[in-house]
């Protein structure tokens, strides 16, 4: 018996020290994992700044998302300090971007108003207090041909045909614009569906991207989610081509808002996907000559709100 525990007491450092390492390491592990702040862009020689967006030809007002490095996720970015810049590289012209006084807990919104050419090449570069940059070039494709849309079935039904000269057919969504009063407090709201997975290759008029868009399941949609009475007050569909930058894999222009993994990136010193588009937003209807005989384009609109 004495010889038993004797043996016992000899074995049971020798067996407690495999357990012992495995609860050290355990704790280590949890002490690590929780100890870990959040770092989009880490203090390096590499990254810098992420920068996501689009350069539309076609619009009023030019819209970027900046993202500059930080300590951590509940840290709100810091626009002081750094400077925001829009080159057009064929004349050299280069301005000062405009700092939009608001930013998520990710990026600040850098905005111009500067007239943005079809098929030239700009330069956006940010730029830290310590003279650190992070820049993207791209260039904005030619003007898009206005579509033509064709309705049928009771004008639930519609076949976009966009002229196959626009290249790279970058996005198409459609958009219904619905007032919804379900306690009689009027709500205005926006459903968009992406359609670019709907795109085909087809030789009418001559060559043409075709969209075909059947409204009624949509409808049923907006139904479904409005949760009271509701009216349609307008239809449109957007749709744009893409500059030499656009990378097919992104499944719609509004990827862009949102940070993308480091393999996406064309940006310099940074993180971020910039791409140059050429737009338009047209009624979701059919227009045809003054004396009915032909589709045309409808002509082009705002967003409708």
């Amino acid at each position: 018996m004495d010889r038993t525990n004797s043996t016992y007491s000899n074995l049971r450092p020798v067996l407690c020290l495999p357990f012992a390492f495995i609860l050290l390491s355990l704790l280590a592990l949890i002490y690590t994992s929780c100890d870990q702040s959040f770092q989009p862009l880490r203090d390096n020689d590499q990254y810098y700044f992420s920068i996501y967006g689009t350069l539309d030809a076609a619009a009023d007002t030019q819209w970027v998302r900046v993202g500059p490095a930080r300590e951590g996720i509940n840290e709100l970015p810091d626009p002081s300090g750094i400077e925001v810049t829009l080159e057009h590289t064929q004349s050299g012209q280069t301005i000062k971007m405009n700092d939009s006084l608001f930013a998520s807990k990710s990026y600040l919104n850098y905005w111009t108003t500067i007239d943005i050419e079809n098929e030239q090449t700009y330069q956006i570069t940010a730029v830290r207090a310590d003279g650190k940059l992070s820049s993207v070039t791209i260039t904005t494709p030619k003007e898009i041909p206005s579509p033509i849309v064709i309705s049928s079935l009771g004008g639930n039904y519609f076949d976009i045909f966009v002229d196959d000269t626009v290249g790279k057919l970058a996005d198409v969504q459609v958009k219904w614009y619905v007032i919804i009063a379900p306690t009689g407090i009027m709500q205005r709201r926006t459903y968009t569906f992406p359609l670019r997975d709907r795109i085909e290759h087809t030789e009418a008029f001559g060559g043409t991207f075709l969209i075909s868009v059947d409204t009624e399941p949509q409808l049923e949609q907006i139904e479904r989610n409005s949760g009271g009475n509701m009216s349609v007050v307008h239809r449109q569909f957007f749709v744009a081509s893409g500059g030499p930058e656009w990378d097919d894999s992104i499944s719609s222009i509004d990827d862009l808002e949102y940070f993308l993994n480091e393999t996406t990136t064309n940006v310099e010193n940074g993180l971020g996907y910039v791409i140059g588009i050429d737009s338009k937003w047209i009624p979701l209807k059919s227009c045809l000559t003054p004396d009915s005989s032909s589709f045309i384009p409808c002509e082009e609109e705002k967003p409708f709100w």
